[in-house]
């Protein structure tokens, strides 16, 4: 398929995988693991109810957001980042540690009536899976298929949301998604003193979500560290993530989540 068709055919595409998934199922109880599988359906449906463009799909401990109008917009491709990092923060809030991809190709969703099943299939799936169990840590990344475009309308826009703090990007292209957006938007008006409220009922639900979730990470780190676990399989994830929310976010910003996160 050519680049013109595949813009005009594609869709934005957002991959959620629940780590620790399979452990939760073997060892505790069928409550347990209900809460938590309704507890990530309600992060994804508050945006599908909000942004209307966008459904999704579940299966086991894999999420599915994908935009239901094909073609690329520039709109989806925004949408869609910001929606990754509000679903991924409400995930952490509630302990739920997850890691995903966002993709842009060929995703096809097909009803079969006679059978009453859903198909599904594309490329874009095909990314987002492969790119997903490439990481080793807790976050987002957004492939180069789905930026591409956007930079496409204008080279600077990716370099310009990286000095903001949206992103960083890696040397093989991928962008690490900085899902803290609230926190960079009210920082400095929390150091001029334009937050009146306590944080954790300050811009409901979402910055009391990012709170929750940076301290779940935190907390985390620290139970490993304790215990002298850096590099074991699943505190490697935690310690790579909390790296990275140093690096993007710079001293002063991470500093100040480490201190509103704490209270």
């Amino acid at each position: 398929m050519n680049a013109v068709a595949t813009l005009s055919q594609g869709r934005y595409l957002l991959l959620v995988d629940i780590l620790g998934f399979s452990a939760l199922v073997q060892t505790k109880g069928r409550e347990e693991v209900l809460e938590t599988i309704k507890a990530a359906l309600k992060a994804f449906g508050r945006w599908e109810d909000l942004n209307q463009q966008f459904k999704t799909i579940y299966f086991s401990d894999t999420f599915l957001f994908y935009q239901v109008p094909k073609g690329y917009g520039s709109w989806a491709f925004l949408d869609v980042y910001a929606i990754a990092g509000f679903i991924l923060t409400a995930l952490l809030a509630k302990g739920i540690a997850a890691r995903g991809a966002v993709t842009f190709g060929d995703f096809e969703v097909i009803d079969e009536p006679q059978s009453g099943h859903q198909v599904y299939f594309g490329s874009a799936l095909v990314e987002a899976h492969r790119a997903e169990q490439r990481e080793n840590w807790i976050g987002i990344t957004i492939e180069q298929s789905a930026w591409m475009p956007y930079a496409a309308e204008d080279s600077r826009n990716i370099a310009v949301f990286e000095r903001e703090k949206v992103w960083q990007m890696r040397k093989d292209g991928v962008l690490l998604l900085n899902p803290f957006i609230k926190m960079r938007g009210w920082h400095m008006d929390d150091l001029i003193g334009e937050i009146n409220a306590p944080y954790l009922e300050w811009d409901a639900p979402e910055f009391p979500n990012e709170i929750k979730a940076f301290k779940f990470i935190k907390d985390q780190c620290e139970t490993y560290a304790i215990q002298g676990d850096f590099t074991g399989r699943v505190a490697g994830k935690y310690h790579a993530t909390d790296s990275f929310l140093k690096q993007v976010f710079g001293s002063e910003l991470y500093d100040w989540a480490c201190k509103i996160s704490s209270q």
